[in-house]
């Protein structure tokens, strides 16, 4: 039911957002959780989860989430264009589950 969701005005990227994650099991680790995730294994992520303790991003890694982050900003106008609808960022969860959206419509129908 949507009505179930819960927003978060956590912004992508911040500590809160990371602070925020760490609580749920996120859109982002499905790969990681069914086994199919090329830098990350199953185990490892289970271990994370059961332990609390993640790795700290090594620069190279924190500069490739900071290229992301900038290549999703200069794509958001070119979908919203392509679309004709604005794109919003959003974090939404419902019961441990939780997700970030990168560009999502505001009736939430085309993400």
């Amino acid at each position: 039911m949507i009505s179930d969701i819960i927003t978060h005005k956590a912004r992508q990227g911040t500590q809160e957002w990371l602070d925020l994650r760490a609580n749920f099991n996120t859109a982002s680790e499905a790969n990681a959780m069914m086994g199919c995730c090329s830098h990350m294994p199953r185990t490892q992520l289970l271990d994370q989860k059961k332990t609390g303790i993640t790795p700290e991003p090594t620069n190279y890694e924190k500069q490739l989430f900071a290229l992301g982050h900038e290549l999703e900003d200069m794509a958001r106008p070119i979908i919203e264009e392509l679309i004709d609808e604005d794109l919003f960022q959003l974090v939404v969860s419902k019961d441990n589950l939780l997700a970030s959206f990168d560009g999502i419509t505001l009736m939430g129908d085309i993400g």
